[in-house]
């Protein structure tokens, strides 16, 4: 017991031999829930036996010995913590309130396939990242939409508690075909696509919110705005840019975009659509829309989805680099047609030790 690997690896040690089958399970009660309640957070096993007094032979005094007279209260704790074991997945799979947080939208229950598979050793998997980035002025979409109206999307009740946590509530909707993001920060509601231009992943309501450093944090909106008549920008999320907004990044890249004005802080080729958002009095969170035919055309899952044939293949450049032969992951037992030369040479192709590829 208490051997542990890392920077500092320490072999096990031998706590006790010849134990009768019976007393195996107690014992290892009493040294758990023993390390459990003196061991610092985070602790090692094998660094909190070397901070225990007299190191092993204090433990098997105390937990074979009953030196201190506490076994019986060791194995009385440790039953009670199987006793409250539950099972956490099948209690959120079980349970409504819970499983509903797991919902692709916070608004139906319908789904959306955000990219396609393909057959890959036998095992499906998504398709590569798509290999050049979408470069559309979404953000100039602002301008260009036949007509604009306010519509319902999700509950306001979706965003209960964002105003006591610095970063928000993020929401991912459907409308139609397309997918929409919306937040509540800090009392003021945002709306942009889903889809970060960067690879067409849709993924930007699960991303890292921010704001420049210096820069004051948006003014709440009136308490004006909850009144369904209010319609003018200054009752929008994003439609008063005078007020800093913050920005998301993309979780799988790190795009920055603004979530006012759509504009990519750290990439200008690229930009998202926003959209004017506000909490109303029916208790609704309403976005300032396109028709859902325009909205679809623009940004509609089904429009800008990675299809297969469409994504890099990271590993054929590589190969040809290589002069690569024969089949990866074959059989036990089959040699491989590959000098060590020709995998010390993808080694250096890869680039192992650098920047890692965006694959």
């Amino acid at each position: 017991m208490a051997g542990n690997g890392g920077v500092t690896p320490k072999h096990s040690e031998l706590l006790a031999q010849d134990v009768p089958p019976a007393d195996v399970i107690p014992i290892l009660d009493r040294y758990l829930m023993f390390y459990i309640r003196t061991a610092d957070k985070l602790q090692r096993t094998a660094r909190w036996l070397e901070n225990l007094p007299g190191g092993l032979k204090y433990l098997q005094e105390v937990v074979l010995e009953d030196k201190l007279g506490i076994c019986a209260s060791l194995e009385a704790q440790m039953q009670e913590l199987v006793d409250s074991y539950f099972d956490e997945w099948a209690e959120a799979v079980n349970n409504p309130a819970i499983a509903k947080k797991f919902k692709q939208f916070a608004n139906t229950d319908e789904g959306l396939d955000n990219m396609e598979t393909e057959i890959d050793r036998e095992q499906s998997r998504p398709v590569y990242w798509a290999k050049d980035p979408a470069k559309n002025d979404f953000k100039g979409l602002a301008g260009k939409w036949s007509e604009l109206t306010w519509q319902p999307v999700v509950e306001a009740a979706f965003f209960k508690g964002a105003d006591e946590t610095p970063n928000g509530i993020s929401a991912n909707i459907k409308r139609g075909d397309t997918q929409l993001a919306v937040w509540k920060i800090r009392g003021r509601y945002y709306a942009t696509q889903q889809m970060c231009p960067h690879k067409r992943a849709f993924i930007l309501s699960d991303g890292l919110v921010g704001e420049d450093l210096g820069t004051p944090p948006p003014t709440p909106p009136s308490s004006d705005c909850s009144d369904a008549g209010k319609e003018d920008s200054a009752c929008s999320g994003s439609g008063n840019a005078a007020r800093p907004a913050p920005w998301v990044s993309c979780p799988y890249h790190k795009r920055n975009f603004d979530l006012a004005n759509g504009a990519c802080k750290n990439d200008g080729e690229l930009s998202i659509a926003t959209f004017e958002a506000e909490e109303r009095a029916d208790g609704m969170v309403y976005l300032k829309l396109p028709p859902v035919e325009e909205l679809d055309a623009e940004l509609g899952t089904a429009r800008w989805m990675v299809r297969k044939g469409e994504g890099a293949e990271p590993f054929r450049e590589l190969d040809r680099k290589i002069n690569f032969r024969g089949q990866r992951a074959k059989k036990p037992g089959i040699k491989s047609t590959v000098g060590i030369v020709s995998q010390n040479k993808a080694v250096e192709a890869a680039g192992c030790g650098g920047a890692a590829p965006e694959w």
